[in-house]
């Protein structure tokens, strides 16, 4: 019997899959707000169950319940019990790969908002916050402490991934202090710390992440190994460390705001000191492989909330150099990240 190819995606239905793909975001996001996932946790429950754990109208738990297995984020076995992927358990708040508070931001009010002024964005060239309410991102999230708070988990989310990477990829040996500039709750430091037993490490952000990352180093038991210095870094970078890490940071900002953070950290850092550089570099031609969608969206994102942008190699390193840097070289990661190492020029 000859085995017939599957018949081939007519383009105009493609098209409107991808049109009809904002529905996909909206349904993750309500599965985490209405914490749908920590209701099932470990267990196989019926939608009624989990309609009256949550509060929810039982029939509609059901149909987004549905909506979840068609994602590839639950199962429904042939009792009708629905149970989490291992895909769908990352949006439990207890799971040590939770995404539950980046699928929280992503999905909320003021991302939607931005995301629906793009096609205005791309006309001005303007953040989406700064056409609709004068201000900028981090200035709306100021003036609102529950966004900040929202956003300073997701970061965590997200930087817990690499923090190993960067420990298994980057040589810190011989190093006694290193600052991890806006550092938020200081994800990214815990494991270089383990690593490098005789390393001390500096959380560096607003003075509202002081007590997160007390929390955090303590839980990890690294609360003898760190400290944490609230300030700016537009203003001021805590002086007289070996290595000044600034992960995700350079890809918010547009260039000038850019070498103002390098100038204050140029200033702290001695001539031996390395800036240590943590962005994913864009690629220098854009294919359709999956990691090429990651970092054209981001960079859609920085223009729509940040104002920001994403930069190839290259860009990073004429960045570098204009801000008085010098390259020394570019260290891959098990992650998508790359460590840019440079020193004062």
């Amino acid at each position: 019997m000859v085995e017939q190819a599957p018949p081939e995606v007519p383009p105009s239905y493609r098209l409107l899959r991808m049109v009809t793909s904002l529905w996909v975001p909206q349904t993750i996001y309500a599965a985490a707000e209405l914490g749908v996932a920590d209701v099932l946790g470990d267990a196989a429950l019926r939608s009624e169950d989990v309609a009256k754990a949550i509060g929810a109208d039982a029939g509609a738990v059901y149909r987004l319940l549905r909506a979840l297995v068609a994602l590839g984020l639950a199962t429904q076995d042939g009792a009708g019990a629905f149970a989490l992927t291992a895909v769908g358990a990352c949006l439990r708040a207890d799971s040590p790969t939770s995404l539950r508070s980046w699928a929280l931001l992503m999905g909320g009010p003021r991302c939607w908002e931005g995301w629906g002024r793009l096609a205005d964005c791309v006309r001005s060239g303007e953040t989406a916050p700064r056409l609709l309410h004068g201000m900028g991102t981090f200035e709306l999230m100021k003036a609102n402490p529950r966004e900040f708070a929202l956003f300073d988990t997701a970061m965590v989310e997200l930087t817990r991934r690499v923090s190993g990477a960067l420990a298994a990829a980057y040589d810190f040996s011989g190093m006694r202090r290193v600052v991890d500039v806006g550092g938020g709750l200081g994800a990214l430091l815990p494991e270089v710390l383990r690593a490098n037993p005789t390393l001390h490490g500096v959380v560096f952000d607003q003075p509202h992440c002081r007590e997160g990352a007390r929390r955090h180093f303590d839980a990890a038991g690294l609360g003898d190994r760190y400290e944490f210095v609230g300030g700016d870094f537009f203003e001021s970078v805590p002086p007289g460390a070996d290595a000044y890490l600034v992960k995700s940071v350079i890809h918010d900002w547009d260039d000038a705001r850019c070498l103002e953070i390098l100038a204050r950290c140029r200033a702290a850092m001695t001539p031996e000191a390395r800036l240590l550089v943590l962005e994913v570099p864009f690629p220098e031609r854009v294919s359709s492989e999956v990691q090429h969608g990651m970092n054209v969206f981001s960079d859609l994102n920085m223009l729509v909330m940040a104002g920001g942008r994403e930069r190839t190699e290259a860009e990073y390193r004429d960045l570098l150099e204009t801000g008085g840097f010098r390259v020394s070289r570019i260290v891959p990661t098990a992650s998508a990240y790359c460590v840019i190492e440079a020193r004062v020029a």
